[in-house]
């Protein structure tokens, strides 16, 4: 796919954020230069859909169930679940003390062993992808990644093991950044040189 998905992206207003003054605090002590908030797209009906759509298109069509992550890959998880077809879970960032492996909203009936494709809205460090990733496997699963956007960071030896596909990630962003004038080649420099998230005492030295 060559430059629509990052078309969409810069279409909503709010979802690619770029300061390279002021970094922007997504989590306290965790300030980044770039933001992707995939969340602003749920405002669009036309964006969303053909998001859907697209991941859809990305997904194996053999994977027994879809997998979303809370919550940002809730939406787009479900909604993959009825363009496919299938059986849909949903991945809790804390465990309790019912469900699926006590971390899953569902159930999916097809026999362990099976792929289910974990759908995601924006991959950074990984945390929350590894860790859905290991529960699937540690319950009898195959799995795949599905995600909007990637920030191409570098991958936990775990993860670089699975298949993990993206609708966009930052070079494709910074490439139609530089053609919409929203990014100068100062600030793509600043992006691809930062765009893993990192501490505050980092960026203040």
């Amino acid at each position: 796919m060559i430059k629509k998905i990052e078309l969409l992206l810069f279409s909503v207003p709010g979802v690619v954020n770029f300061n390279k003054k002021n970094y922007i605090e997504v989590q306290p002590g965790v300030m980044t230069s770039l933001v992707i908030n995939i969340k602003r797209t749920l405002n669009d009906f036309k964006v969303r859909s053909r998001i859907a759509r697209e991941l859809a298109k990305a997904a194996n069509p053999n994977s027994i169930g879809i997998c979303g992550i809370e919550s940002g890959g809730s939406y787009y998880a479900s909604a993959v679940a009825d363009l496919m077809k299938k059986p849909l879970v949903l991945f809790r960032k804390k465990s309790k003390d019912y469900g699926l492996g006590k971390r899953f909203v569902g159930t999916i009936l097809e026999e362990r062993g099976g792929l289910v494709t974990v759908i995601d809205d924006v991959i950074g460090e990984g945390k929350i992808s590894t860790a859905n990733a290991e529960e699937l496997i540690n319950l009898g699963y195959r799995i795949e990644i599905c995600a909007i956007f990637s920030y191409l960071p570098q991958m936990k030896e775990f993860m670089s093991k699975i298949k993990i596909v993206s609708l966009s990630d930052i070079n494709k962003l910074c490439e139609v950044g530089r053609e919409l004038k929203r990014f100068t080649e100062e600030g793509i420099a600043l992006i691809k040189k930062e765009c893993r998230y990192s501490s505050r005492q980092q960026f203040n030295k």
